[in-house]
């Protein structure tokens, strides 16, 4: 019976030991040993051929433990000088923060501030100064409501991206671009005598002068003397981007870079509304009669743009988790461009109207650049905030195709200028998702 009981202990204590050498082994195997380390003066020794994996090993240094007090967190280890509390004792180049995001399946979505400026501006109404003792308009005119009127105030845009990694070096990824309506509006009203005398002997007013007759150098009947000028003009862009992106290798560790090819679309649809009135009737039998004239002139342009692009990303790493992303794209783009006017006149309640509409296509240039610092909490998950912005040249926008030559407003043929530009700018910032 005692040698049987003497066995059994034997036998117990057999299982006990290779339990604890199996778990002492599994404890080395997961890297998991957190126990406090006594803080030294000199790194671990490590050979400087050896890449960063190997030479995590060599000084025998466990993953640090987030809870200890920096006097207790491991020395600098390897090409770690010294090294990140957040990041393992000795990182490799597979630890997820110290290289760029590549996950297998990505979406990133961004809300945007973005405002939009057209190269150059276009007047519309100018005011004339009368010398002493009336005679007409001789000049010099002040110009009174343009363009360059308008605030251009940044409105809400949203950009999603969803790409799909295959390995580290390919990429292939679609994105959508919408920027929700721009609306502007401007308005000028002059009740200053106008230096004209209506049949009654009674002094005219109103003298603000249109394009049309060259801002009052040659005063056109029934479009010029205006008491009243307005503009308003609205403008809207979506675009969208399939694109492959592939790595190129780098020589600073720090810094990764990707060329980007694919095919780009933007449309760009834009309104312009333009009225006057004026109590200056002008008719061949009665040349001066106080009635009311109106014109309003109606300008549409539709932008719709495809064509290929090509592109180049720099992710630079910087230190704790950060990231400095540059990108630029630029795009060669067919233009099929549209647009229609529609102008009505009316004196006196009877009114007449035109209608001319044109499609060409042209083609236009886009060009995009955009700064972007990410921060990467997990491997599935970062922070992003940057700065962007998008030039469109080779556009027909609303305002440089409204006619100042009134003969072929009114009779045609429609004409079609694409020679505007115009810049999108403004910060974003979203959220990256991989898995």
């Amino acid at each position: 019976m005692a040698s049987y009981q003497h066995g059994a202990n034997r036998v117990v204590g057999g299982l006990a030991f290779w339990a604890m050498l199996a778990g002492w082994v599994l404890a080395q195997e997961s890297g998991n040993n957190l126990q406090p380390i006594p803080a030294t003066s000199q790194p671990p020794l490590c050979c400087p051929g050896l890449t960063p994996p190997s030479c995590r090993a060599c000084g025998t240094v466990p993953q640090t433990d987030l809870a200890l007090s920096p006097d207790n967190w491991p020395p600098a280890c390897c090409d770690c000088n010294p090294c990140d509390p957040l990041k393992s004792a000795c990182p490799g180049r597979d630890e997820f923060f110290l290289i760029p995001p590549r996950p297998w399946l990505y979406l990133i979505s961004d809300g945007a501030a973005l405002t939009r400026v057209p190269r150059r501006p276009v007047d519309f109404a100018a005011l004339g100064l009368i010398p002493p003792g009336g005679g007409g308009v001789t000049g010099p005119e002040q110009m009174v409501l343009s363009t360059s009127d308008f605030n251009y105030d940044f409105k809400a845009a949203g950009h999603l991206v969803i790409g799909h990694s295959f390995g580290e070096c390919l990429q292939i990824e679609g994105a959508y671009l919408g920027i929700q309506q721009s609306v502007n509006t401007a308005a000028v009203r002059d009740n200053s005598f106008n230096g004209l005398v209506d049949a009654h002997g009674n002094d005219m007013t109103g003298d603000l002068f249109s394009p049309f007759g060259g801002f009052g150098t040659f005063p056109i009947d029934n479009l010029d003397y205006n008491n009243f000028a307005q503009i308003r003009y609205t403008s809207s862009l979506q675009g969208a981007e399939l694109n492959v992106r592939r790595r190129v290798p780098l020589v600073p560790e720090r810094l990764s870079m990707s060329l980007l090819f694919g095919v780009r679309y933007l449309g760009v649809l834009e309104d312009l509304q333009y009225d006057t009135q004026s109590t200056v009737v002008m008719d061949a039998p009665n040349p001066l009669l106080p009635g009311m004239v109106s014109n309003s002139i109606h300008v549409a342009t539709d932008n719709q743009m495809v064509g290929p692009q090509i592109g180049a990303l720099f992710e630079l790493y910087t230190d704790n988790r950060w990231w400095l992303n540059t990108e630029i794209k630029a795009a060669v783009l067919n233009n099929h461009a549209t647009t229609s006017t529609a102008y009505t006149n009316t004196i006196n309640g009877v009114s007449k109207s035109s209608f001319a509409k044109v499609t060409e296509d042209h083609t236009a240039f886009a060009g995009e650049l955009s700064i972007t610092a990410l921060y990467r909490w997990t491997p599935h998950f970062n922070t992003r905030v940057g700065y962007q912005a998008l030039w469109l040249e080779g556009m027909a926008l609303a305002p440089n195709n409204f006619n100042t030559n009134i003969n072929i407003v009114r009779q045609g043929p429609a004409q079609l200028s694409h020679d505007a530009g115009v810049v999108y700018h403004g910060p974003f910032a979203g959220v990256e998702f991989g898995w």
